[in-house]
């Protein structure tokens, strides 16, 4: 990874990873190969730690700027909050209601559920998957997260928040191993989000460290941080193949699927910080060629469509009498729930969310008048 090329702003190698992400999470639930390797806990996993990376770096930015001209934090809430609806709010609603006007089971029966934002409380109360809308148990642990990270981030003392968020990060283990000893919270405990707290949060910790004023001032630390997170992260890539070649490991003891977890954690934390600052070489080139990176752009759409796809497409060919499986194969099958989840979520980016996102401007984390009347006051 390269930190001598630190530039804020727009990180285009994080949207290549988020291509990686979505594509693991969209194969697993296709395809039955991909499906026996579990990577689409891998995909989500990953998304978790990009989005506490990511909010985490935004709020301790606007936090410094507000701090320095002695602005309100409690503008940095609104703001975050208002930027949040007009990226997350309007698509997830849209698909919300088009999928139950359209007839999706699970959607009609847990609508409730699904509106305030609680699919992962609706699964974990019934300890089972829920068909086509299961995967909207991850967005509602985002949003659960969103509700409480800007209060963390923005109000504890900055001499306390390392050690804040590394207690965050340990109460999901904690919490796992508790439940797993008494025999606490049936087969689905994994869907609250105390369980996430450790991605979510190792991400937020990453972005506390490089957001630290040592961080940035001094290079030979940048240098060792650097060092220390790659190496890190091929212990971590080398622990979590060693458990897949041999998974009769994970029940020798119950701190051994916690270890796997750490494993991913540090393998993610180092792809995290090498994408954010500029992978070179063949990793660099691919996380950066466009179409990995208008997949990341659109992955939202991509994430949040692609369960659905295969079920109205199966209602569609049994409606019109066409015998899909016989007549395109598996690959065909494939191929087709690819170009219509492509299509449907390049449709929704462009003549939807793009033209949403605009509107942030309107939300600025500090507002420029607060600034200019600072300066004309100095």
């Amino acid at each position: 990874m390269n930190t001598k090329q630190i530039a804020p702003g727009y990180m285009v190698q994080l949207d290549g990873l988020r291509a990686i992400a979505v594509t693991m999470v969209v194969l697993f639930h296709w395809t039955p190969e991909v499906k026996q390797l579990a990577l689409g806990g891998l995909g989500v996993q990953l998304f978790f730690v990009l989005s506490g990376y990511l909010i985490t770096g935004i709020l301790l930015e606007a936090r410094t700027k507000a701090e320095n001209i002695t602005a309100s934090k409690g503008q940095i809430v609104k703001s975050f909050y208002a930027r949040r609806f007009l990226r997350i709010f309007p698509l997830y609603y849209l698909v919300i209601g088009l999928t139950f006007w359209l007839g999706s089971a699970n959607i009609q029966l847990y609508l409730p559920w699904h509106l305030g934002y609680l699919t992962n409380i609706a699964i974990f109360m019934k300890s089972e998957w829920i068909g086509e809308a299961s995967h909207l148990w991850s967005l509602a642990v985002e949003e659960q997260f969103y509700l409480l990270w800007p209060f963390v981030i923005l109000f504890t003392p900055r001499r306390y928040l390392t050690a804040t968020v590394i207690r965050f990060i340990l109460l999901a283990p904690l919490f796992k191993l508790v439940c797993g000893y008494f025999e606490l919270g049936g087969s689905r405990i994994g869907v609250l989000p105390i369980s996430s707290f450790h991605y979510l949060g190792s991400g937020a910790l990453l972005a506390i460290l490089e957001k630290s004023s040592k961080y940035k001032n001094d290079i030979r630390w940048q240098d060792l941080v650097a060092s220390r997170v790659k190496f890190s992260g091929i212990a971590g890539l080398l622990v979590f193949a060693i458990l897949r070649i041999f998974p009769q490991l994970l029940k020798v003891n119950p701190s051994i699927p916690v270890l796997q977890e750490f494993a991913i954690i540090s393998l993610f934390i180092s792809l995290t910080m090498g994408a954010a600052y500029g992978y070179k070489g063949i990793a660099g080139r691919l996380l950066s060629a466009k179409p990995m990176v208008y997949i990341g752009q659109i992955s939202y759409g991509l994430y949040l469509i692609h369960n659905f796809v295969p079920y109205f497409t199966s209602e569609f060919f049994q409606r019109t009498g066409i015998a899909a499986s016989e007549t395109f194969g598996p690959n065909g099958m494939l191929l087709i729930h690819t170009l219509v989840l492509l299509l449907v979520s390049a449709f929704f980016w462009h003549f939807f969310e793009s033209k949403l996102n605009k509107y942030k401007k309107y939300f600025p984390y500090v507002k420029a008048e607060v600034k200019q009347k600072e300066l004309a006051t100095a």
